[in-house]
């Protein structure tokens, strides 16, 4: 019996499995004291429900206790001890959430979690975001994105340091850690910098164009209707911008002969939870439209029209296997 198909099929209250997520990465942090080791076993004895998530979840304890040490220990212990942060509930949500993913078989190297906790402009789990600078310049941040604002000896400048984000119109420079992008006056473009299935950054010009400053020296130029990747290495040729590049912006992601995976990476982004993809079944080509604001309603759909089941945990695991 699989952890996706429990012996002990009763359903678990959403706040419960939340407090065990906490507790499980609390005590695995390295950084907890006794007295809180003794509250959450006084947290456990309390009712059945307590206990049966905390059961649930130990399968995964390993994988929790490994991803906490994933990240800058300074920073995550300060976190953990303020009881009172902000962000400590999304710090211990993320690692726990890691630890899934880890035991899900991602790879999560690209992804880092505390630029979305401490930086200026940063977007929650299916959260998207509107903003105008003073420069005139108007953006929509996509889910889990992370954007700082940089004063330099040219002006001010903006940082994505993860996730995707619309630019409008006024003269803005924005870089990623693999280079600059300075879009020319009344352009549209999507930039994106370390999506889960992308690597690198990459920018898609839908209006107007831009003029991309590679980290490594060299530079390139855009025009409307076109599109490239880029890392510290290496750069793609441009080529045609995919249908549907900004339908996000509007709760849709449009798939045009898509695999089945990243169809479900996408998807796994705005959903309360993980999502895992079975290999056996990731290639598997996707056209359509489905809903980013309503997921698992597009895992439904999905399983309509692909030979494929969705098996679910408590509401927060989903594993999408081959029916």
């Amino acid at each position: 019996m699989s952890l996706f198909e429990p012996a002990n099929t009763q359903r678990l209250d959403q706040d419960v499995v939340e407090q065990a997520l906490q507790w499980m990465v609390t005590v695995q942090s390295g950084v907890s004291t006794e007295a809180e080791r003794l509250a959450c076993q006084h947290w456990r004895a309390q009712s059945a429900q307590h206990e049966l998530a905390w059961q649930r979840l130990a399968g995964l304890n390993t994988d929790i206790r490994d991803s906490t040490r994933m990240l800058p220990a300074a920073g995550a212990r300060t976190l953990l001890r303020s009881r009172n942060a902000p962000g400590r509930r999304t710090l211990l949500k993320g690692f726990a959430g890691l630890g899934v993913m880890l035991a899900s078989g991602y790879g999560v190297q690209e992804r880092v979690l505390l630029p979305e906790l401490l930086s200026d402009y940063r977007t929650a789990t299916g959260e998207r975001r509107q903003l105008t600078l003073a420069q005139g310049v108007d953006l929509t941040l996509d889910t889990h994105t992370a954007l700082d604002t940089r004063t330099t000896a040219a002006g001010t400048e903006l940082f994505l340091s993860l996730g995707r984000v619309l630019v409008s119109g006024g003269d803005i420079r924005l870089s990623t850690a693999n280079g600059q992008v300075l879009p020319a006056p009344r352009s549209r473009l999507v930039i994106s910098h370390n999506l889960p299935w992308q690597a690198g950054t990459q920018v898609q010009v839908l209006t107007g164009s831009a003029s991309i400053k590679l980290a490594r020296g060299d530079s390139f130029s855009l025009n409307a209707g076109q599109q490239a990747t880029f890392d510290s290495q290496t750069d793609s040729a441009p080529r045609p911008v995919m249908a549907g590049a900004d339908a996000w912006v509007n709760g849709l992601l449009i798939a045009e002969r898509m695999p089945l995976g990243q169809v479900i990476a996408q998807l796994n982004l705005y959903r309360r939870g993980v999502v895992r993809c079975d290999p056996q079944v990731a290639a598997l080509q996707v056209s359509g439209s489905f809903s980013i604001d309503r997921p698992d309603a597009s895992l439904d759909l999905l399983t309509r029209v692909l030979p494929i089941r969705v098996q679910r945990v408590f509401g927060y695991w989903a594993n999408v296997v081959a029916a």
